[in-house]
């Protein structure tokens, strides 16, 4: 799934809830890729394994997650 051009805010919390039930992980087009559990990493492509951040499965967690990396 992609999202593009999306408003900030609840849309943080629709992707996390989305990305905790579907097991998937958060990818942004400028950033390290958000993982919600440590076990996930190796699911990952091999390049981007390494720079991982693993975070909560919140919309706070994601909004933080974004500002920083």
């Amino acid at each position: 799934m992609t999202a593009t051009h999306f408003a900030r805010g609840a849309m943080f919390g629709v992707l996390a809830r989305l990305a905790a039930v579907l097991g998937a992980s958060i990818v942004p087009q400028d950033g390290e890729a958000l993982i919600l559990h440590e076990s996930e990493r190796r699911l990952l492509p091999a390049e981007l394994q390494g720079n991982a951040v693993v975070i909560a499965p919140t919309e706070d967690a994601l909004q933080a997650a974004f500002r920083t990396h």
